[in-house]
């Protein structure tokens, strides 16, 4: 006889954090954190390492903590669950327990590597994500999705696992590479397309100064970008809907990304996703034609070209496209334009099924403006 048992959870509780934005934060950031802690778990790559984490490691020992700095190789082939388990290794061969705290200083390979330890260490243990690049700043370190990548693809093995605060101190962009910064403007581009006509003008208007690293503009940059994150977030944390639209540009740049066995930053690959997302919009009527040419004029001033996308094979990029999150049955959806400022919706959806046609006849026209 079959016997039914119910199990009755409790509805989850409302969550907030707070996202810290300002200059000179790294030498404070003991004083925002939780009292109640055994070990601080520094986690962090080996180019931050030298230029911030071992200073941090050194102001929180100073301050009578408890630490642990764990660091592993720069760049995105490191996001894997090989240096995820030896990372984890080190934290139980060190005693590390429920009550530690990871503190997740870098980029967005750090902050979603780390992010994930933290989503699955002793089934959870409370993290914070100190930014360390613009792109992490303003995207990755918001909204708590945490992963690692696979031979399968990018991304495609994680958790939403959100942080207890996000410090993001604005001074430490002076060291930041000049194609890195570049980086991640195509990613705050990217939210001003999607949600913000107002920051886009202010992204236009203000570029060049932004590019020489004015200091206020990059706070006001970063902080227009996190409301945008913050708001789609607190409307849709599981990716349900619409927080769909932060993946512009996205499905073609992760296949461009694996393409270039990660060679190409994730920004400028994004940048070339959004620049083909664009036209495929366009072609389907979403777009207005001289909305597109906008696109493709603000990316020019970045030096995003339609010619890089030449070294690509198309049918490349359209087979790993199939294994997007966003794949529905047989068909690839995207997130489409429907004008400077707004994603195009219909009946509530936010990603539209685009045919391989769509995308091949798109890339065509692209390759040979």
């Amino acid at each position: 006889m079959l016997k039914l048992i119910t199990v009755q959870l409790p509805s989850k509780k409302a969550y907030s954090y707070p996202i810290y934005i300002g200059t000179e934060l790294l030498a404070e950031v003991h004083t925002h954190l939780p009292k109640q802690n055994s070990t601080l778990v520094i986690i962090t790559d080996d180019t931050v390492k030298e230029l911030y984490a071992n200073a941090l490691q050194q102001f929180l020992n100073k301050a009578g903590h408890k630490t642990l700095l764990l660091s592993f190789s720069a760049g995105e082939v490191s996001k894997n669950g090989q240096t995820k388990n030896v990372l984890e290794e080190a934290m139980l061969a060190e005693g590390c327990d429920r009550d530690s705290l990871i503190l997740a200083v870098g980029g967005g390979v750090v902050g979603d590597l780390a992010g994930f330890i933290a989503a699955t260490y002793m089934r959870g243990i409370d993290y914070i994500q100190v930014p360390t690049t613009l792109l992490a700043m303003l995207d990755s370190s918001v909204g708590g999705k945490t992963s690692i990548d696979t031979s399968h693809g990018k991304n495609l093995i994680g958790a939403f696992w959100q942080p207890i605060m996000v410090i993001a101190d604005i001074a430490v962009l002076k060291t930041l590479p000049q194609d890195h910064l570049i980086n991640g403007l195509i990613e705050a581009f990217k939210m001003f397309l999607t949600s913000d006509a107002e920051s886009l003008a202010f992204l236009d208007k203000n570029l060049d100064r932004i590019l020489e690293r004015d200091e206020a503009l990059l706070t006001d940059l970063v902080r227009r970008a996190v409301n945008i994150k913050a708001t789609v977030v607190a409307k849709d944390e599981k990716d349900y809907s619409v927080r769909a639209i932060l993946n512009l540009g996205h499905t073609i740049g992760h296949a461009l990304e694996q393409l270039s066995e990660y060679k190409l930053l994730h920004g400028y690959a994004v940048a070339l996703g959004l620049l083909l997302e664009a036209k495929i919009a366009e072609r389907m009527g979403c777009l207005a034609p001289q909305q597109y040419l906008y696109i493709k004029t603000l990316l020019q001033r970045l030096n995003i070209r339609a010619s890089d996308l030449k070294q690509f094979d198309v049918e490349a990029i359209i087979e790993k496209t199939k294994l997007d999150k966003k794949k529905q049955g047989d068909a690839v959806h995207y997130v489409l334009l429907g004008n400077l400022g707004r994603v195009y919706e219909a009946e509530n959806q936010f990603t539209h099924a685009v045919s391989d046609d769509r995308v091949r006849c798109a890339f065509i026209e692209v390759v040979g403006e």
